[in-house]
């Protein structure tokens, strides 16, 4: 199940629906501010996320 979570909320991991398709966050950066985060994905360019999206994160078992 998703979840609607601001930029500050976002982790390496998460995915996050763009272009039709979920992708991986494989890294991120600062943007300056903790309200918007440069996400990086495998096969596509950086994107700046500057406002709460639905992402989806992989149940953690510990």
């Amino acid at each position: 199940m998703g979840s609607t979570r601001p930029p500050s909320d976002v982790r390496v991991g998460d995915f996050v629906y763009l272009d039709g398709v979920y992708r991986r966050v494989r890294d991120m950066r600062s943007a300056g501010t903790a309200a918007h985060r440069v996400l990086i994905f495998a096969g596509r360019e950086p994107w700046v996320m500057r406002k709460a999206r639905t992402t989806y994160r992989s149940i953690d078992f510990r």
